[in-house]
């Protein structure tokens, strides 16, 4: 298995996006009311205040009031609510 380094030169060299070969967590946001989180590996914590999720990489932790999970597949999951912050651990 390649190590991180030479799995960025690749991603560098070839014009690939990162979140395709590290398996980085992407993250798009809908205002601050919704975001859809892609590459993500487990959910930690699931509280109407607190996300937690477990990426390849590190932790996301998002805080904010009336949290939800509107869905989520082996792939993406879309959370909405009152988004206060978001936290790489």
């Amino acid at each position: 298995m390649l190590s991180e380094q030479p799995k960025e030169a690749i991603c560098e060299t070839l014009k690939l996006p990162r979140d395709v070969l590290l398996g980085e967590m992407l993250i798009s946001f809908v205002g601050r009311r919704q975001m859809v989180v892609e590459n993500y590996r487990n959910l930690i914590l699931y509280t109407d205040t607190c996300i937690r999720l477990q990426g390849k990489s590190g932790r996301l932790s998002v805080a904010g009031s009336r949290l939800v999970i509107d869905y989520y597949n082996s792939e993406e999951m879309k959370i909405s609510g009152q988004i206060k912050s978001v936290e790489f651990e």
